[in-house]
């Protein structure tokens, strides 16, 4: 049956949430729509489900545009179909809202868990991240002098973490952290789901999107993706589904190749002068 805005806003209600004052709806495990988000994701469903009226359950290989080589990395695109990067040169600044966190120990595992993940990526690709400590201490969530912001939110369990893409608003430019981040036996690697959720900020798709993923993982919008590499079950961008996937949500060779398609060598692998 074809969903609506309104079928979909009642698939997801046991996920809607209420946050600085707008009502969201969690999306794929980890996206948060808002209401114009919401009404894109679901036409996106409409044609996914019209695509599959046309041949077998599989969505074809050529619903996705296939980009520099074979059809894991999946970037996202504009308007115009060109890949969406940030800027050469690009610092990605943030904070760790000290005051959102229920402790001490909780902000310090949140600070250090995000450092190692920026660093996993700047080792893989031409990206940069940066702390801004100092701002750590600010009284509010509204920090305009950063790219983003690293706050936990508690959604009772709706996600883990859940980040945001390089189109998205400044104001929607955030990482948030549920209380479930901190619980024992998570079952997934902290600072994985960290690399996870800065994929996105990367402008990275989940890689279990594509049609070679099992059938039991989620499903997906295929709206405005370009293929960086072939498929990787392994890929930090994959969810654990269908037997496949990774807890540890590591950068995985194919993951480095199709970040570096997009960003190019790490700022490391280079002797830069003034």
């Amino acid at each position: 049956m074809t969903e609506t805005i309104e079928t979909v806003k009642a698939r997801l209600a046991p996920k809607q949430l209420e946050l600085d004052g707008e009502t969201y709806w969690i999306a794929e495990g980890d996206q948060l729509l808002d209401e114009d988000q919401l009404v894109f994701y679901v036409d996106e469903l409409k044609r996914r489900e019209e695509l599959r009226a046309e041949g077998d359950d599989a969505v074809p290989d050529d619903a996705l545009t296939v980009v520099g080589g074979p059809s894991g990395l999946i970037g996202i695109t504009g308007q115009d179909g060109r890949l969406v990067r940030w800027r050469d040169g690009k610092v990605l600044t943030y904070c760790v809202l000290k005051n959102t966190f229920g402790s001490d120990e909780e902000y310090l595992l949140a600070r250090q868990s995000v450092e190692q993940a920026t660093k996993a990526w700047m080792d893989a690709c031409g990206i940069e991240f940066r702390h801004e400590a100092a701002k750590d201490l600010s009284p509010t969530t509204t920090v305009t002098d950063v790219v983003f912001t690293v706050r936990k939110i508690d959604t009772g369990g709706r996600f883990i973490a859940a980040a945001f893409f390089p189109t998205d608003a400044p104001s929607r430019r955030r990482v948030f952290i549920d209380p479930s981040f901190f619980a024992q036996g998570l079952g997934f690697d902290r600072v994985g789901v960290l690399r996870h959720e800065l994929g996105h900020v990367l402008g990275f798709r989940h890689e279990h999107i594509r049609v070679e993923a099992p059938a039991a993982c989620p499903d997906e919008d295929i709206a405005d993706v370009s293929i960086l590499t072939g498929y990787d079950p392994k890929s930090v961008m994959h969810y654990f589904c269908g037997h496949v996937g990774d807890a540890k949500l590591l950068i995985t060779d194919m993951d480095i190749a199709g970040s570096q398609r997009l960003y190019g060598p790490p700022l490391s692998a280079f002797q830069l002068v003034d």
